[in-house]
């Protein structure tokens, strides 16, 4: 009965979402985020409830196109199953955050969105950035949507692609306002 069990736990886990970053439950084992050219990225408790959320905030100096990654240590990143690559849709939630000097700002903060790979030989694979979205101030936040074709789009040798080992978060052009990631999950 027990190998039956663990087949069906495997079932079951395989067509829920994988959680990348919750703000309920934190990263997925073996995922961390880290930060390139400029932007600082902590954990965070989120405002008035039991959770928290990941801030990306901004200081004066941060560099056009820098940027946020939610990755994966080798062995944790996600199997890339054709299910995945035909229907697949990553689905990021954002509030907006402040500028360099600390004050909210209704400006829209542009950023685009790309995904990295691990391939069959363990070698790192990044995907382009072909997916650009506006972070705005609406009140319940903006989640934002990429397939898994669009993240694919101009990508040789796709078979031999064999999990997901990132999300790149890039401000397009010069960061305007931080933001925060409250949820990251990839869906079937």
């Amino acid at each position: 009965m027990l190998p039956l069990l663990s087949v069906f736990s495997a079932a079951a886990l395989a067509a829920s979402p994988f959680e990348v970053y919750s703000s309920k439950g934190g990263f997925a084992d073996g995922w961390k985020a880290s930060a390139w050219g400029g932007p600082a990225v902590l954990q965070v408790d989120a405002e008035g409830k039991r959770a928290t959320v990941l801030d990306v905030s901004i200081q004066s100096g941060a560099q056009p196109f820098a940027g946020v990654i939610l990755s994966a240590n080798p062995g944790s990143g996600l199997d890339l199953t054709d299910k995945l690559r035909e229907n697949g849709v990553v689905e990021i939630t954002f509030k907006p955050g402040k500028d360099a000097q600390g004050q909210t700002t209704k400006e829209p903060q542009p950023v685009q969105l790309a995904l990295t790979f691990f391939n069959k030989d363990g070698e790192t694979v990044h995907a382009k950035f072909n997916v650009k979205v506006d972070i705005s101030a609406a009140e319940a936040g903006n989640t934002v949507k990429m397939t898994l074709p669009e993240a694919l789009k101009g990508l040789a040798d796709q078979d031999q692609l064999a999990s997901i080992s990132a999300v790149r978060i890039q401000f397009f052009g010069a960061p305007v306002a931080g933001f925060s990631i409250v949820d990251c999950v990839i869906k079937e």
